[in-house]
């Protein structure tokens, strides 16, 4: 459900990600990462120095914390549209804005994965992605190649994931007049 907010003269319009698994993901991750720099050590923790040990615990925490945070930002993805502009946001390490003159297409499509990686764990893709069959796209999305409502401009393409897909290309719609 959209959320409307009121700032000076400009009405914004938020709408929510749909819910993902993206969260469990990265903590599952963050805390395998942790457990494979540790258990390897764990039989012969009586007989290495226990500096050893917390180094191991340390690289696994550099590791893991991010992912971790990454997680924590979940809750924080959304996609505002004002007067002007569409701007995708993901806490404070993703922000795209896209003037609302330059959305040329919006259609959704399922996504083909290459094999080349970025920022993309089961329900989560962020950052310029490569996929198969659309090339690179700019994702702040909760789910890496399906159901992707994919906006079209001459800077690139854009991948989301609106909760409420069709109010969303209603009032982008309705505010670039089309």
């Amino acid at each position: 459900m959209p959320v409307d907010t009121t700032s000076r003269d400009t009405a914004v319009v938020t709408f929510r990600p749909r819910p993902s698994r993206g969260g469990a993901w990265l903590f599952a991750f963050a805390v395998g990462i942790v457990v494979l720099m540790v258990a390897p050590l764990l039989p012969v923790a009586g007989e290495i120095p226990l500096a050893l040990l917390l180094v191991n615990v340390g690289i696994g925490l550099l590791f893991a914390i991010p992912l971790l945070v990454l997680a924590a930002w979940i809750p924080t993805m959304r996609y505002e549209l004002d007067d002007q502009a569409l701007t995708l946001r993901y806490g404070p390490i993703l922000r795209y804005r896209i003037p609302l003159e330059d959305i040329q297409e919006m259609r959704r499509k399922n996504l083909k994965i290459s094999l080349w990686s970025s920022m993309r764990f089961p329900g989560l893709a962020l950052f310029t992605v490569p996929y198969a069959d659309e090339g690179r796209v700019k994702m702040c999305a909760t789910a890496t190649a399906d159901r992707i409502l994919l906006i079209d401009t001459p800077r690139g393409t854009y991948g989301i994931t609106p909760a409420d897909e069709e109010a969303f290309v209603a009032a982008v719609r309705a505010r670039i007049g089309a």
